[in-house]
């Protein structure tokens, strides 16, 4: 009964699957190719037919031919929603320059803008298998995005689709959203029912949809008539319709599996498509097309070799023979629902041996230009026709006259055989993502199951047709989508032996990739097994390899790798010191880090050289090793070690193995010593001598490590090597038995060492520049107070000259020279870059040269300031001295005169362009700046000229602060109030401005409070000339009457004058034409002291070239 049954059962089913799957059209329609639909802003309605009826799919694939005529910044391409939902379920529009794809109600943007007034084709696929949304335009990927396992498997059954705008359904009837429609034409929409490959959509990209198809029949259309168009890229025809698609069915829990077709087939006319890879010549080409049936438990495939002669009577320009050939073969094979395997091609040639027989001579050599070819692959028959019949049809594919005569093929020269591969037996694959039986498959399929930690996720594996063997087996399992059952703390338990080491291995490197940064235990834990792993293991190369690899993720982390330093070292030292290679040498490169390791012959021993020569952050370093001993510096490196003939004496003695190895870290997170405040500017290279510790040797061993950060003027670099023992085990750098050779280059330094170790150079950041954010603010607060100060200096200038009864006293008039010089500085300081900037060189010596002359100008009025305080205050005596003025304005203006000019005599080049990079404290950031450029000069005209001064001022201030204050104690009529107090805070202030006493915090910008203090010091001095206008006129009455008397009109105008004669305390043109001083008579107390704070000039402060310069 249940046999009578099952006929019936099997019919049932396939009625069904018939209905539901096959495509739109039961039989083509009047064809819609070569013609299009014009979206122009009337209103034009295209929307699925209702007999076209999508199935639920869980792959697809969509193309649409879009030619935009005029630019909106919102538009439509086409909108597929399920029935009675809003969302969007497929979907493609553009949006603000995007092209926007839809899928399952989420949105993928690619910024791309369709030039307007030419034809795009732009193409979807989708799989849930893959769990891959991908975008391509004009055959080119522009999205490939990961869709989330929780969206829906399938796309909507029976949903409703419109090309050009967007739409709901209300109540049963279709609505139109207005404002974002599509502007211009659309043609050959079409979607298939599985997922097409890149090449497939470059290669096929004229053939017709298998779920919705570009005719008639598929759509519903009242106005809006299809218009011919000779532009369209496919013509009037489609090559071939593609098949239906079949159905998938998943069941939770279980494997899952899906009947999944790929069939796409050309035309004979159509030129081959070139757009695949070129391979090797001569060597396999194996090319991966989608898998017919690749996942499927249906009909099992039948598979075949095939041999194969052929001619090609021409050359392909422009491309590879082979990938002509390879093309061509697949394209036939698609045909009829085939794929071509393994594809290999060989040369072959023909030497005659007598009249009657030949010697055929294969090569793997290179294949363009050349005219006679074997090729040999394998078959896969997705519709596992009878084998007599398949063979046939094989030979009769390919025997034939192709490509207008460019390929000819003879039947007698395609030879089929049936192979039987069988199936990929039953397996259980255990690893750090679960335990996964894999059942019995068929070759060429692809079992998928649910994920055992995340259940959402799906793990695959492919039964692969083995090439060589012609043997089913079972390939990787991806089990990327799959969340690990462990982590790294767990490997505490696990014990590792010599059975087990490679797994612990692949276990660590499976969990980096997904913890990514360690924590402190977490490293900790993958030290202790690497190092239990080297314990009980054989390192074999590729034991080696991945442990070295897993270093590089190691130090290519954000982990904090202190603690573990020495550890991580004794690691990479094991696996050199271990590794069991036949050959003589081994080489092991990971992104970061290189190994290679030497046996040596100790009797034909002669040095040896290794170096990096060329290296990129995150890229596996390029190597290079020499059997000779290099004793000069090598050159274009980025780091070399050179070990001298005398390292023989230091071989291991006996019969064990003689080896050297070489390390290189591309990374300085690995070597972080607390320690010191110098900073590794070289990456670190090492040697080493297997069982053997290498000192004091007789020779040194070359170092060459080129800087990280070139070497600046006045940077000091040290080489260095990494003692194990320091920082209480933790290692650190020490430079004991390194020398550091004479830097000849600003991006190298050679050192000569005595041993061997880990090697490194190091900078001193002790005079390093300040960061560029602190450089902008400094230089900022020098331009603005210089330009604050100059035009304060100019106004009070400008009232000292007007008013002539301010400028009859000799205070006056030495403040009058001292505001001169200020001025000179700030003007010639705020041009200085500009004047630079035209590049010519005596400009810039002349512009330096004025610079200097008023630095050292305005230093010396603020000395002859303190010779007249002391003069007035302190030293007491009745000398008349004629010309008191006109012998301060030799002195003031000559000396700084005579520095210049002697150093522009001995060596004018002692001025010039000075860069950030030729001073550790230039705030001119790249900016050229005219200045001293020579230490020598530099130290001894101006630093040590402004530091006399400044001592001679410090010593005067003092002496004077301590006279007023003996006048004052002396007077018993003098009282403290809050006055006097803050008179005498006035009289310090003017005193400390008036003698530039602001300047020795300049000697004090160092260590922590080096920017702090760079910042007052810019503040105080580029503003000195403002406290200057602040001291001097602002706050002097004789000032502020002239200014009411002469500039203010109404109840503000001064017109009493009386007072202005017992106001000034020396005059030019009074009787007291001379100096006569005495000391004061208590009375006078008060009067002195006020004088000091009225008629002082204060301390100007300019910014010299740098202001820091002196730091």
């Amino acid at each position: 009964m249940d046999s009578a049954r099952r006929p019936c059962l099997i019919t049932v089913c396939l009625s069904v699957l018939a209905a539901t799957c096959l495509p739109c059209s039961g039989s083509p329609g009047p064809t819609l190719w070569g013609k299009k639909v014009v979206f122009m802003g009337r209103h034009c309605v295209w929307q699925l037919d209702k007999g076209c009826v999508v199935p639920p799919l869980e792959e697809l694939s969509v193309c649409v031919h879009l030619h935009r005529e005029i630019a909106t910044s919102e538009w439509t391409g086409f909108v597929y929603k399920a029935p009675g939902e809003r969302q969007v379920e497929l979907g493609l529009a553009g949006r603000g320059g995007f092209l926007v794809a839809w899928l399952f109600g989420h949105q993928w943007s690619v910024p791309e803008d369709l030039p307007l007034k030419c034809w795009h084709n732009v193409c979807l696929t989708w799989s849930s298998h893959s769990e891959r949304l991908r975008l391509y335009i004009n055959g080119s990927s522009r999205l490939d995005a990961h869709v989330n396992a929780t969206l829906p498997r399938r796309l909507a059954h029976n949903g409703t689709l419109t090309l050009g705008v967007s739409h709901n359904i209300v109540g049963g009837v279709m609505e139109f959203e207005n404002g974002k429609n599509f502007l211009g034409a659309i043609s050959l929409f079409r979607m298939w029912g599985h997922e097409r490959t890149a090449e497939e959509l470059r290669a096929h990209s004229c053939i017709d949809g298998n779920v919705v198809r570009w005719d008639n029949n598929d759509w519903d259309y009242q106005i809006c008539l299809p218009e011919d168009d000779t532009n369209i890229q496919c013509g009037a025809f489609p090559n071939v319709t593609a098949s239906p698609p079949t159905v998938t069915n998943t069941t939770p829990g279980s494997p899952t599996s899906t009947n999944t077709s790929d069939p796409v087939t050309p035309t004979e006319t159509q030129q081959p498509s070139l757009g695949l890879p070129v391979s090797p010549t001569g060597l396999s080409t194996t090319k991966e097309p989608s898998d017919l049936n690749s996942t499927g438990t249906g009909i099992a495939s039948t598979f075949y070799r095939v041999q194969m002669k052929l001619n090609m009577t021409m050359t392909v320009t422009g491309s590879d023979p082979g990938e002509t050939i390879q093309t061509w073969v697949q394209r036939k094979l698609e045909e009829v629902r085939m794929n071509a395997l393994h594809f290999q091609i060989f040369q072959s040639t023909y030497k005659e041996i007598d009249k009657k027989e030949t010697q055929r001579v294969e090569m793997a050599a290179e294949l363009r230009n050349q005219k006679r070819f074997r090729c040999t692959f394998h078959v896969q028959d997705a519709d596992a026709r009878n084998v007599m019949t398949t063979q046939r049809l094989i030979n009769d594919l390919l025997s034939r006259i192709h490509f207008g005569g460019e390929i000819q093929v003879d039947s007698r020269d395609v030879h089929v055989s049936h192979i039987d591969p069988g199936s990929c037996p039953e397996d259980t694959h255990e690893s750090i993502r679960g335990v996964y039986i894999w059942p019995i498959k068929d070759a060429q399929k692809t079992e998928t199951m649910i994920c055992e930690k995340n259940s959402g996720a799906r793990a695959s594996r492919k039964c692969e047709l083995d090439g060589v063997t012609e043997k089913a087996k079972w390939a990787e399992p991806n089990l990327k989508a799959c969340r690990p059952m462990i982590t790294i703390s767990d490997l505490d338990n696990v014990t590792v032996t010599a059975n087990n080491s490679a797994d612990v291995v692949d276990m660590i490197e499976d969990l980096l990739g997904v913890e990514g940064d360690l924590s402190d235990s977490q490293l900790a834990t993958v030290v202790q097994k690497l190092d239990e792993v080297l314990v009980v293991s054989t390192v074999t190369p590729a034991l080696g390899e991945d442990i070295v690899s897993i270093i590089a993720d190691i130090l290519g982390s954000s982990s904090n790798l202190s603690a573990v330093a020495n550890d991580i070292l004794g690691i990479t030292g094991s696996v050199g010191d271990q590794m069991d290679f036949p050959e003589e040498s081994q080489n092991v490169t990971v992104p970061s880090l290189a190994l290679s390791m030497i046996n040596v012959d100790p009797e034909q021993f002669q040095g040896l050289t290794f170096g990096v020569s060329s290296f990129s952050t995150g890229l596996a370093p390029e190597i290079f090793v020499n059997q000779t001993f290099l004793s000069q510096p090598c050159d274009g490196t980025v780091a070399s070690i050179s070990l001298p003939r005398a390292l023989q004496n230091f071989f291991p003695e006996g019969n064990k193995k003689k080896r050297v190895q070489f390390h290189f870290y591309g990374t300085q997170e690995l070597f972080k010593d607390p320690e010191t405040n110098w900073t590794l500017n070289s990456y670190v290279v090492s040697a080493s001598v297997n069982n053997s510790n290498v000192s004091n040797l007789g020779n040194p061993v070359v170092v060459t490590l080129t800087h990280l950060k070139p070497k600046e003027k006045n940077d000091k670099m040290e080489c260095v090597y990494w003692d194990f023992q320091k920082n209480n085990g933790s290692g650190g750098w020490d430079c004991n038995g390194c020398e550091t050779l004479p830097s000849i280059s600003a991006y190298q330094t050679t050192c000569h060492c005595y041993h061997l170790t880990h090697f490194g150079v190091l900078l001193d950041v002790s005079r390093t520049p300040i960061s560029e954010a602190d450089q902008e603010t400094l230089m900022a607060i020098s331009y603005l107070g210089c330009g604050v100060s100059s035009i304060f200096l100019s106004i009070s200038l400008l009232t000292y000259v007007v008013f002539e009864k301010l400028r009859r006293d000799y205070p006056s008039k030495i403040l009058i020279n001292l505001s001169v010089a200020l001025l000179g500085l700030n003007l010639v300081f705020l041009m200085d870059s500009w004047l630079s900037s035209f590049g010519f060189y005596s400009l810039c010596i002349t512009t330096a040269a004025t610079l200097h002359y008023f630095l050292l100008a305005s230093f010396t009025w603020m000395g002859l300031e303190a010779v007249h305080m002391y003069f007035s205050l302190v030293k007491v005596f009745n000398v008349y001295i004629p010309s008191y003025i006109l012998k301060f304005c030799t002195l003031g203006w000559g000396i700084p005169l005579v520095v210049v000019s002697l150093v522009l005599a001995i060596e004018k080049d002692a001025y010039g362009n000075v860069l950030s990079g030729d001073s550790l404290d230039s705030l001119q950031g790249s900016e050229p700046f005219c200045w001293m450029q020579s230490n020598v000069f530099f130290y001894i005209t101006i630093v040590a000229f402004v530091l006399l001064v400044l001592v001679f001022n410090m010593v005067v201030f003092i002496m004077v602060l301590i006279q007023i204050r003996h006048m004052q104690t002396n007077n018993p009529a003098a009282t403290v109030n809050k006055r006097s107090v803050m008179h005498d805070l006035r009289a310090v202030a003017s005193l400390t401005f008036l003698l530039g006493l602001t300047w020795p915090i300049a000697f004090f910008t160092w260590g922590p409070a080096r920017v702090p203090m760079l910042h007052l010091f810019s503040v105080l001095n580029s503003l000195q000339g403002f406290f200057i206008f602040v001291f001097h006129c602002l706050m002097k009455e004789n000032v502020r009457k002239q200014w009411r008397i002469h500039l203010c009109c109404g109840r503000f105008r001064l017109n009493d004058y009386s007072d202005w004669s017992r106001s000034v305390t020396m005059g030019g043109r009074t009787k007291q034409n001379h100096l006569v001083h005495r000391f004061p008579s208590v009375k006078s107390v008060n009067t002195s002291s006020r004088k000091i704070s009225d008629d002082s000039t204060t301390a100007s402060g300019s910014s010299s070239p740098p202001y820091h310069q002196w730091a």
